[in-house]
């Protein structure tokens, strides 16, 4: 059973052997996460994609074929070439130097797995079946980005930023309470799901308003 976990890359070395199309899912993955993550591709040839974020600098492209000690400095490895040999030379490695490795080929191998990810600004859902079937965590992946729409990035925006202002018109904690249990109301989350981002923060505000003068009366 695997644990979970979310990692900052900020400033961490992650080294991808291999540059075909499976390479360049996880770099894109990894630079979508954090656009700060220092990226190491090992691969003789890369995708055209790949080749762009070499030529822009956002990537760090050894063209050759990976060879034992490639792994120097990574924190995360990812073994995604074609050739199982070469994936299982990177794992050997990765163990020999206590590094964490992805292996596309083999899920036993592998110290860590990636799961199926709906990411929305700093909203993040996962879904992981430990390798068992990559087809069910695509298909629920799916599911999920029906439910959640872009929407729900932005609302946490303005979620986080009202947060922050309750804390001054919601003196006690019971207030705070009773504010974030009408802020998870169906009725609230379907205006967010519609877009309707600016009605539901009104009616957020409201309720704020509502919760304030209930306490300060005496009536709640």
């Amino acid at each position: 059973m695997l644990y979970p976990l979310n990692v900052d890359l900020t400033g961490r070395c992650v080294v991808i052997v291999g540059g075909g199309t499976v390479a360049e899912r996880k770099v894109c993955g990894i630079l979508a996460a954090d656009p700060e993550a220092s990226v190491r591709v090992i691969a003789p040839a890369l995708t055209d994609a790949l080749r762009v974020l070499a030529d822009r600098g956002r990537i760090a492209w050894h063209s050759e074929q990976y060879t034992n000690g490639d792994l120097t400095d990574a924190f995360l490895v990812y073994a995604a070439t074609d050739s199982p040999a070469v994936n299982a030379s990177v794992a050997a490695e990765a163990e020999k130097r206590g590094i964490l490795v992805n292996v596309i080929d083999d899920p036993r191998a592998s110290t860590f797995h990636i799961p199926s990810t709906v990411r929305r600004g700093d909203f993040l859902l996962t879904v992981s079946t430990g390798g068992g079937s990559p087809a069910l965590s695509r298909a629920i992946r799916m599911e999920l980005e029906q439910l959640y729409p872009e929407a729900f990035g932005q609302w946490l925006e303005r979620v986080a930023h009202l947060r922050r202002e309750m804390r001054t018109m919601l003196s006690t904690s019971r207030e705070r309470t009773a504010f974030w249990r009408i802020a998870l109301r169906p009725y609230i989350l379907n205006m967010v799901h519609d877009g309707e981002l600016e009605k539901a923060e009104v009616e957020l505000r409201n309720a704020a308003l509502d919760i304030g003068a209930k306490s300060s009366d005496g009536s709640d």
